[in-house]
């Protein structure tokens, strides 16, 4: 008789049947059509059975008429997807699996931190695009099957990497070993779902032990498409969506046949092919009983439940026998008498038990007293199980409770609520549900945290982005939730936020191209180095500081990509609209030479306003370069000699200034007595004669 080993991790994801189960609940909830943007799963069966159901795959939101709701998939939407469907009134349900969620943001915080960001995966797959999406488009898609196209690519210093949750491990590795020679600093967070990573691994160990393997699922299923990869590398292996496809010879002379499914397969679905396994093989086959599903653990419990009597308002009677106490099982008591060293619980019987103060809590006490009071229920683990002594341990149920529930929060992407213990090498410590999580110092705020002590004593919440219960591993991010929260701030503000709208910001940072402002709630825009002054200047800091308060003109708001322009000088009016009230022709102004040209220097009247004085206006004589007469950074006075509001110039003249004020010196000289009408040569000449008694006349005679 041959066997057939069905894979314990076989059939639906968590991902997928949360968002099957959000589907039909958002269908009877809402009495609406639904709306997928692409198939709910990669299985054709699912998706017609939803689609009997009002349940509709779509390819285009254009083809929505008359409102509805649009269902995210498990694989996630980009931010325009969002937008679009609210532009068309549709009512939005995120269903976007939580792995896939944590994906996209750990991209969009590369690409905040200043990394170029990589995504390992199939540039078609909707997951992939989804990601690439979020950050902008602003991402390389890198596919583990063509790694030659590596070396085409011209890659940041820091690049950030990020994985489709159905890739590969192997091949993820492959990507990072033949990346870390070519970039100076990289990142690598490894997305690949916990349960993509156990079935893959299942699925090479079935492989290993039968015959032959069946990996039943859509043919357009990534996961299962790289089940049926992997079962393929070892043994023959055949890829099927349905009974229909099975050829009875495949399975001639195989005694131990391997059956598994992707994370888009249901369970009626995989018991359809090893149901017609056990009854059309020749000869028969038994089923090993290594795969207990859900259904039937159900049918189990509910034997159980009815067998027992009630129990009425949860109430333990004492009056029963004491239960079979099996070392590592959790059962509740009640706390029967308190001492200092130690307490007594019963658990069901007539006796009591123990409870040494060190098994009480992980907390440092002197007393029991102090945690516990008589008529408490507690949990407790038996540890030791013994007909003469049983020791029991409400710190390791405690424990034992308190990382199931971790398992629950970080399975379903739910956020933990702790406390912020100390600062050690590399991070925090972090008291949660009564254990201690590690916070690393890069996920401790959005920001680097110079001191970490400043963080001691902090209640926040947490999101698990490590989770390893068997080695008591529990890492955490603080960061993750402030971005989350930072997003959904930006997200209102930049919906209320309008262009032409006048808002105080305080600048945090001054850079060559202009300054970025606060303008509150961490949501900064650029103010453009262009936009401070109506003049040209060179560097923000010539007009702006950090730390100082300021208001701006909001003149671009881009909401896609949560971007803001700003404007100072646009507050006030262009300086040239008053040139008119303020210069004359004539006038003899002062202004500093700020440029030169070949053909002439720039002379600042006041902010934004210059006016030129052309190279021949510069001085009487013939001047080949300006720089023979002024230089820049000088004080001139310029007489204007013409002025064009509309083309925005202003004639000077040096030369007719110098002029001007020359005349002006000459004029208001006094006249020497006896020079008034004489020529200047003769008068000197009789002035002469006369003082030394020589007479010309007479000697020119002679």
């Amino acid at each position: 008789m041959g066997k057939i080993i069905v894979g314990e991790k076989a059939g639906f994801c968590f991902g997928v049947e949360r968002a099957l189960n959000i589907a039909l609940e958002s269908r009877k909830k809402h009495n609406l059509p639904v709306y997928i943007l692409g198939s709910l799963i990669h299985n054709p069966r699912v998706v017609a059975d939803l689609e009997s159901q009002g349940i509709k795959t779509i390819s285009d939101l254009q083809t929505i008429e008359g409102g509805g709701v649009l269902l995210i998939r498990s694989h996630g939407a980009g931010p325009q997807i969002f937008a679009r469907a609210e532009q068309l009134g549709l009512k939005v349900i995120d269903a976007t699996c939580p792995f896939v969620k944590q994906e996209q943001n750990l991209a969009k915080g590369l690409l905040r931190d200043g990394y170029q960001v990589m995504v390992v995966g199939d540039a078609q797959h909707p997951e992939v695009q989804a990601v690439v999406e979020s950050v902008s488009n602003q991402a390389i898609v890198v596919n583990p099957s063509t790694l030659d196209a590596l070396s085409k690519i011209r890659f940041s210093p820091k690049v950030g990497i990020v994985c489709q949750t159905t890739q590969n491990q192997e091949k993820l590795k492959l990507v990072v070993g033949m990346l870390l020679p070519l970039v100076k600093e990289l990142k690598v967070y490894n997305t690949i779902c916990n349960a993509t990573r156990e079935r893959q691994a299942e699925t090479y160990d079935l492989a290993r032990k039968a015959a032959l393997l069946l990996v039943v699922g859509g043919k357009n299923s990534a996961n299962t498409c790289k089940l049926a990869e992997i079962g393929s590398s070892l043994i023959p292996t055949y890829h099927i969506e349905s009974i229909d496809e099975i050829k009875p010879q495949w399975l001639e002379g195989k005694n131990l046949i391997g059956v598994t499914a992707g994370a888009s397969t249901p369970q009626e679905q995989i018991s359809e092919v090893v149901d017609w396994l056990k009854l059309n093989l020749a000869g028969g086959i038994d089923m090993e009983e290594n795969q207990i599903k859900s259904e039937q653990l159900t049918e189990e419990v509910n034997k159980i439940e009815a067998s027992e009597p009630a129990v009425e308002n949860g109430e333990m009677r004492l009056d029963q026998e004491i239960p079979l106490l099996e070392e590592g099982s959790i059962v509740e008591g009640i706390i029967v008498a308190v001492g200092d060293d130690e307490v007594a619980v019963n658990v069901g019987g007539k006796s009591d038990l123990e409870i040494p103060l060190r098994e009480l809590t992980a907390e440092k006490i002197s007393s029991a007293r102090e945690v516990v009071k008589v008529g408490d229920k507690i949990n407790v683990m038996v540890i030791k199980s013994e007909d003469e002594k049983t020791l029991l341990s409400k710190k390791r149920a405690d424990e034992e409770i308190a990382w199931s529930k971790l398992a629950d929060n970080y399975k379903n992407r739910r956020r933990v609520r702790g406390q912020i213990v100390q600062a050690i090498k590399g991070g925090l410590q972090v008291k949660l549900e009564g254990i201690m999580a590690f916070l690393p110092a890069s996920q401790a705020d959005l920001g680097f945290v110079s001191d970490l002590t400043t963080l001691e004593g902090l209640e926040a919440e947490f999101y698990l982005i490590d989770f390893d219960p068997e080695r008591h591993r529990a890492v955490l991010s603080r960061k993750e939730v402030l971005a989350e929260e930072r997003q959904v701030i930006e997200d209102k503000f930049y919906r209320d936020l309008e262009e032409g709208q006048t808002k105080t910001g305080v600048v945090t940072r001054l850079t060559p191209f202009g300054a970025f402002v606060d303008l509150g709630q961490g949501v900064e825009g650029l103010l453009h180095i262009s936009e401070i002054a109506w003049e040209r200047i060179r560097h923000p800091s010539e007009r702006l500081t950090e730390g100082e308060s300021l208001e701006v003109l909001v003149i671009k708001v881009d909401r896609e990509a949560k971007r803001l322009s700003l404007s100072l000088k646009q507050l006030s009016a262009h300086p040239w609209t008053k040139v008119e009230d303020k210069y004359k022709v004539g006038d003899v102004i002062e202004g500093k030479v700020v440029r030169l040209a070949p053909f002439g220097a720039f002379v600042n009247l006041e902010e934004g306003v210059d006016g030129l004085i052309h190279i021949s206006q510069l001085s009487e004589r013939r001047v080949e370069k300006p720089e023979e007469v002024v230089q820049v950074g000088e004080t001139v006075s310029a007489k204007i000699i013409k002025i064009e509001p509309e083309q925005r110039r202003i004639g000077l003249s040096l030369r007719e200034a110098r002029e001007q004020k020359n005349f002006a010196s000459e004029k208001n000289k006094t006249p020497i007595p006896g020079l008034e009408q004489a020529p200047l040569s003769s008068s000197l000449g009789d002035l002469l004669a006369e003082k030394m008694g020589i007479d010309y006349k007479d000697q020119s005679e002679n």
